[in-house]
């Protein structure tokens, strides 16, 4: 494991927001989990886990942890059984499963790796499809130590699991989600791929494909957040280089901002909104730990 020092983070981000990491390592085995476990724990400092950055933003300064992105990316298919390493991405999993007959469409247009869409238990809106849909078990590394995870200990809900309610809890992410198995239903490659593009083509015109992080805010009691979000007259707010879609009310859009810009942004709304407690992205503060 090559670790690098004062890694640019913006550009491993969607949303392009950050500073630098103070320490830096792509994680491609399970030895280099260890070892990244075992650094950080050396230098006392927090670790950091990324996958394609999809709906995480950095602070513009120098972020004071070990940021670690998983990167094994192997899949074994077995019948309807998919054993897959969380560093892979969503995307291409969900094409390379339809070659197989396997449907995972349902997850269909959802940005980032396998393992950022088990901790955020991603899917389609709070009357839709997750991803706890599929999973079988999940393999992770947990404060030293490896450990498998059914999917009842999961505890999956609502963009929630096990393991982003721990990181928000002790504000010390200390657990690496490292492999899955998900159960897939059968069906004909060519009606699982042109479900697919018709999901994609649904998404274009719903949602922006700029600078962003995707979903801000988490629907309130069962109101999507970009309803709230509209009726509260905000479509058109912009503070510094960030501003809401106009495509889509629940998505910030970064065209020249900031950390500070993407803060304030989010503060003005739930300010407005109050309802919309609960912000889905991930930003993390200098201090390696999360800010929201």
């Amino acid at each position: 494991m090559l670790i690098k020092d004062h890694e640019p983070l913006g550009p491993k981000t969607t949303m392009r927001i950050g500073g630098t990491a103070r320490y830096f390592a792509d994680l491609e085995t399970k030895q280099d989990v260890e070892e990244a476990y075992a650094f950080a724990q050396e230098k006392k400092v927090p670790l950091v886990v990324l996958g394609a950055g999809a709906n995480t933003i950095f602070a513009d300064g120098t972020i004071n942890a070990l940021v670690v992105r998983v990167k094994g990316d192997d899949i074994e298919i077995d019948g309807n059984s998919i054993r897959v390493q969380t560093g892979k991405n969503l995307a291409i999993l969900i094409n390379e499963c339809a070659e197989d007959g396997l449907d995972l469409s349902a997850l269909t247009g959802i940005p980032g790796t396998v393992g950022g869409a088990i901790v955020g238990n991603a899917g389609q809106g709070p009357k839709g499809t997750w991803l706890d849909s599929f999973v079988v078990n999940v393999t992770a590394f947990v404060d030293g130590e490896w450990k498998t995870f059914s999917k009842e200990e999961c505890e999956f809900a609502y963009r929630e699991s096990t393991f982003k309610r721990q990181s928000t809890i002790n504000h010390q992410p200390s657990t690496i989600i490292w492999e899955a198995i998900l159960n897939a239903p059968q069906g004909k490659p060519e009606e699982i791929k042109s479900t697919i593009q018709e999901l994609l083509k649904k998404r274009m015109k719903a949602q922006p494909h700029a600078k962003t992080s995707g979903s801000c805010f988490k629907a309130a009691n069962g109101t999507p957040a970009w309803e709230l979000i509209e009726k509260a007259g905000l479509r058109d707010l912009k503070i510094g280089g960030v501003h809401i879609s106009e495509k889509h009310a629940n998505f910030l859009i970064n065209e020249d901002g900031s950390f500070e810009d993407v803060a304030k942004i989010i503060e003005e709304v739930q300010t407005k909104v109050p309802e919309l407690k609960e912000v889905e992205m991930r930003l993390i503060g200098e201090d390696g730990q999360p800010t929201t």
